[in-house]
């Protein structure tokens, strides 16, 4: 048999807002760069890392936005959903 399921919508948002805000601190970080001419002939001027990392942290902010905009809509579809249930049920 099913279960009730319960949602702490005021939490989840919170969460979501939080998520947000680190994705927006993220965001805002800058990686320091390698100067090629200055490390001419060095294998670390050859290195692509900044680059690496500065395209896979722009995936991760990316993705906890996502989440954090998926949060807020399921908070408001569970809001949603919940009064239209609210509606269908006398109380005794």
């Amino acid at each position: 048999m099913g279960a009730n399921t319960e949602v702490d919508l005021v939490q989840l948002r919170a969460v979501a807002d939080q998520v947000m805000s680190a994705a927006d601190a993220l965001a805002e970080m800058r990686w320091p760069a390698l100067d090629a001419d200055e490390l001419r002939g060095s294998a670390v001027g050859r290195i692509a890392a900044p680059d690496l990392i500065a395209a896979r942290l722009d995936d991760v902010v990316a993705n906890m936005r996502g989440w954090a905009v998926a949060a807020h809509m399921s908070a408001d579809a569970f809001e949603r959903a919940d009064g239209r249930g609210a509606t269908r049920f006398e109380r005794p």
